[in-house]
């Protein structure tokens, strides 16, 4: 018998300290990490029988993949993470720009809806009732906010949903890395303007130029005085963000039930 358990994501909350601390240290149960995901599938059938826990964040892609993976694996256990819209879109924004991208806030994402980013992607309540439409199990659903306020209580729902045991004693109760600052986001945003940091599907790009030079200039941007930091001006006001906030209020206060009345349920019966 197969049990399988499918960590979907969002990006940017706190999949990394998931994938990279939590996951691997939990016990029972085979962990599948994000950089073997494309092989999850052939790997759960050739296992045969145990339970497996899979993990790889979805934004822009996530009913794709969630299709790609229940068409073989419907009775999977999803667990999804969800940020408040306007942190969620701000913390993504921030990662294209490291990542070398050059996008305004606006061409990124806008409530005119014509940015990278769409109002569809951060209906968040919609992805919800996706995981449940294309899963027999009901998902567990979780904050980021718990995360961060309340580290152990997240992690507990999490192994109980998956029936699974971990060492508290040996676990790091903190963010596998904390964001980039403004400063460091500037003289990324500055640089890239001249040279092309965004590596695309090579590889060896990646490796041998993008990283030797995007990490580095990230790290010494941090004790360079401020007096020589780039006037680049990028950020989104905070009225725009309370813009983005009101606007997906409802979806939000809908998702945030949803946790409460569906977390008391899975893990307490």
């Amino acid at each position: 018998m197969v049990e399988v358990y499918f960590h979907v994501g969002l990006g940017k909350t706190g999949s990394k300290y998931l994938q990279f601390v939590f996951f691997p240290a939990l016990k029972g149960i085979n962990y599948i990490h994000m950089t073997r995901y494309k092989k999850s599938k052939e790997i759960i059938k050739r296992a045969g029988s145990g339970k497996f826990l899979v993990s790889r964040e979805f934004d822009r892609q996530f009913e794709k993949e969630v299709e790609w993976f229940s068409a073989d694996f419907p009775d999977t256990g999803a667990i999804m993470v969800l940020r408040r819209h306007d942190e969620w879109i701000l913390s993504q924004y921030k990662r294209f720009i490291k990542n070398g991208h050059r996008f305004s806030f606006d061409e990124f994402f806008n409530l005119n809806n014509t940015g990278f980013f769409r109002i569809e992607h951060m209906l968040f309540y919609e992805k919800i009732k996706f995981l449940e439409s294309h899963f027999t199990r009901e998902p567990l659903v979780l904050l980021y906010d718990e995360l961060r306020s309340n580290p152990e209580s997240f992690l507990d729902k999490i192994a109980a949903y998956t029936g699974t045991a971990y060492d508290k004693e040996k676990i790091r109760f903190s963010k596998k890395h904390a964001s980039y600052n403004e400063k460091q986001l500037k003289f990324i945003y500055a640089v890239s303007r001249y040279i092309n940091l965004i590596p695309g599907d090579s590889k060896l790009k990646k490796y041998l130029f993008v990283y030797p030079v995007r990490y580095p200039i990230l790290y010494l941007a941090k004790y360079i005085p401020d007096r020589f930091v780039p006037d680049v001006d990028f950020m989104p006001e905070k009225e725009k963000l309370n813009e983005v906030r009101e606007f997906f209020k409802e979806d939000w206060e809908k998702c945030v039930e949803y946790v409460k009345t569906s977390n008391e349920a899975l893990l307490h019966r």
